[in-house]
């Protein structure tokens, strides 16, 4: 007998999209053993969408816990004997040979405690969307040029060894995986696993879309949430094997943004104290590097268009991109300096 496979989808208010989730899901090449749904606190119609599908539904209509705590209750009554457990947004469609891709990674190393899919945003419109379309691109560049090693398992569509998660509740004196606690769950637990001993990776092979921001406001709170949930983690646990990467790219990203400030200053300096620029053609080979590798990334996206193609070439935009995600950053950190409480 074959590895098996359970899939956990939690979903919170998901009415409009829950149907092409499961969808997804049942029409893979490799399909599930079964199929959880755990709605999580919903007031919409999720549970009753769900269940016209051959799929275990659960409705959880009291969660303190949220997206971890429907995990860990799904986990705890499912996922007994099941070699392989497959977590994804209910906001997220699978590639049809997804699943097989990623049970085909884990059974290839058996050092690998979790390896997650490539997103990739699904079809919209407006400037928001494009830009984080881009976003999304870049970031899958760099997972290929280090090899498909990642900081996080991200949860948008994760399969983990049972085995794994079962060591990290042993390990760490827990009845169940995911911290409930954690602004950001699949975060928490790739450290977590990476502390027992397990390696995380990104697929190469296994693809999936997923929904984005709509608005600047929407995008915020997101990344808000994201940025003050890392740093959380990395500050409550301190520098180790598992965090010190981490720590090293926040204290890298500090260096980077000082670098930017200075170079202002510099300019600013200059114009008041001098006031004259000569022209050198070596100052433009930065900028041409920079150009060049945002054109490699977009020339991946599928369905570019001309609106796409004014994005990349005004560089401008995207920089200010750049200086919005860096600001969201910046006060996250602060709040979590200051202890503030940051809403889910």
């Amino acid at each position: 007998m074959g590895a098996t496979c359970i899939a956990l989808v939690p979903a919170y208010n998901e009415e409009a999209g829950i149907a092409r989730t499961i969808e997804s899901l049942l029409n893979q090449t490799r399909r599930p053993d079964l199929v959880v749904v755990v709605a999580n606190n919903c007031t919409d119609r999720t549970v009753e969408i769900a269940r016209t599908y051959p799929v275990r539904v659960v409705d959880m209509w009291r969660n303190p816990d949220k997206k971890a705590g429907a995990m860990n209750f799904a986990w705890e009554q499912y996922a007994a004997g099941h070699d392989f457990v497959f977590t994804m947004d209910a906001d997220t469609e699978l590639a049809p040979d997804a699943i097989e891709h990623l049970v085909a990674d884990l059974e290839a190393d058996t050092g690998l405690g979790a390896v997650c899919a490539r997103y990739w945003a699904k079809e919209g419109e407006g400037l928001v969307w494009r830009l984080q379309r881009l976003e999304y691109a870049r970031f899958d560049d760099t997972r290929d040029l280090r090899g498909w090693k990642v900081q996080v398992a991200s949860g948008a569509a994760v399969m983990y060894r049972n085995e794994a998660l079962l060591q990290v509740c042993r390990e760490l004196g827990r009845p169940t995986p995911w911290d409930g606690t954690s602004l950001i769950e699949d975060y928490a637990l790739t450290l977590d696993l990476k502390t027992v001993g397990w390696r995380v990776a990104a697929s190469s092979t296994a693809h999936v879309h997923t929904d984005t921001p709509a608005t600047f406001g929407e995008l915020w709170q997101q990344r808000l949430r994201w940025c003050r949930g890392g740093i959380d983690e990395v500050r409550k646990r301190g520098w180790t094997p598992a965090t010190r990467r981490d720590i090293g790219a926040y204290g890298f990203f500090g260096f980077s943004t000082l670098m930017r400030a200075l170079f202002v200053v510099f300019l600013v300096l200059l114009l008041v104290n001098d006031g004259s620029w000569r022209f050198a053609l070596v100052g433009l080979i930065p900028l041409a590097v920079m150009f060049l590798e945002r054109v490699t990334s977009f020339m991946r996206l599928s369905g570019k268009s001309w609106r796409d193609w004014s994005v990349v070439v005004v560089v401008l935009v995207e920089d200010a991109y750049g200086l919005f995600l860096e600001a969201c950053t910046f006060k996250a950190i602060y709040n979590s300096l200051r202890t503030r409480r940051q809403a889910w």
